[in-house]
């Protein structure tokens, strides 16, 4: 037999035509290839009552359970009656398949339970994927029931709450940003030669690097590192920004590791033209031993999407550091503890593990405990 589906109209068709033609239950399912006990149930569930009578012919009592090719079915007189329609049947299932997957498989207990630690995850700016598998235990429900659960306003948070649920407003364009460093030689530095470079050493570890926005009067900024295969990200806020801080950045992180494991590790940095990010050499050249330690490419002007995993990131950002809202109140210690719950946040793509428990798993916690300093 074949796994069990719901029947189609054709095969509510079969159905119809062999109870008219008084045929066995086993030889209709045998038509079909389904269980006997299954057209049964079909024929009981989605038959339809022809009478307003309130007695049931003891007949139908047993299969074929309807009307349809019996003898006694223009003259029996007092009965309630029966037909199997298969055209009906199959309004009538759609209709009730429809009709169960509405509303809320939930008692009031569950349900407060479960509204309960959506509202609080939410509140702790986790996504609704991350909720659903934090609690896989407590929550019996897909993320995708969850979200339609939201959108059918049964739970206290609403959609509005989500990031990125609202639809976007169509962007004002007044002019593009304006890079004032245009004239810094990036030859064999650009987003060419990152795919060229690529193409002849396809092992090598690529990390994004940017800057999250801010506002004009802030003289702080957070400077954001992804490794997108692992979904690693390394965030640090600094203090009036300029290629020799970005210097600094990096070559904290080479203390931190040791010169030959960050080799290893940053193997190429890809980012945009952000005056911050000039000091090409300060950036590839190790102050330890004068050697390179890096590559680093930049992507064309205005094509964001060269490196998407790093954009992508500033969006999650935004739920610790709003746009629009001043980051010079915010200490490095905060900051640090952000990253942390980024690196403990559960990614679909990972299988549900964490960035942190992925990055342990190909390098070592040791090397964690290093690089998150």
């Amino acid at each position: 037999m074949k796994n069990w589906k719901h029947f189609n109209i054709e095969q509510r068709k079969i159905i119809s035509s062999g109870i008219s033609h008084n045929k066995l239950l086993v030889e209709i399912a045998g038509e079909i290839d389904v269980d006997p006990t299954s057209i049964s149930k079909e024929v009981k569930r989605n038959r339809i009552s022809t009478t307003d009578s309130i007695n049931d012919c003891p007949t139908l009592n047993r299969w074929p359970y309807v009307c349809n090719n019996c003898k006694k079915r223009y003259s029996c007189v007092g009965y309630k009656k029966y037909k199997y329609d298969p055209i009906k049947a199959d309004e009538f299932a759609r209709e009730k398949l429809i009709n169960s997957r509405k509303g809320i498989d939930l008692n009031e207990e569950e349900f407060n339970k479960l509204d309960n630690i959506i509202k609080q995850g939410v509140d702790n700016k986790k996504s609704i994927y991350q909720i659903v598998v934090e609690n896989k235990n407590i929550i019996n429900k897909s993320t995708t029931t969850i979200y339609r659960y939201i959108n059918n306003n049964y739970l206290t948070i609403k959609r509005y709450e989500l990031p990125y649920a609202i639809k976007y407003k169509k962007r004002k364009h007044n002019k593009k940003y304006d890079y004032s460093n245009n004239e810094i030689d990036r030859t064999n530095h650009t987003y060419i030669d990152y795919l060229s470079y690529i193409k002849k050493h396809p092992n090598s570890n690529v990390w994004q690097l940017d800057f999250l926005g801010a506002i004009k009067t802030d003289s702080k900024a957070i400077i954001s590192l992804i490794f997108p295969d692992l979904h690693f990200t390394l965030i640090d806020i600094i203090n009036k920004p300029n290629s020799s801080k970005v210097v600094d950045f990096f070559d904290m992180l080479e203390e931190n590791l040791g010169t030959q494991t960050f080799v290893d590790l940053f193997g190429v940095i890809l980012t945009d033209r952000d005056p911050c990010f000039t000091d090409i050499n300060g950036i590839c050249f190790s102050k330890i031993t004068g050697e390179e330690r890096c590559k680093i490419f930049f992507c064309d002007p205005y094509v964001s999407n060269q490196k998407p995993h790093v954009e992508n990131m500033n969006k999650t950002l935004r739920k610790f550091y709003p746009k629009g809202k001043s980051i010079d109140n915010f200490s490095r210690k905060k900051v640090k503890k952000d990253n942390i719950t980024i690196l403990n946040t559960p990614i679909k793509s990972l299988d549900g593990f964490t960035p942190k428990e992925a990055f342990i798993k190909v390098y070592d916690e040791e090397l964690f405990n290093k690089i998150i300093l």
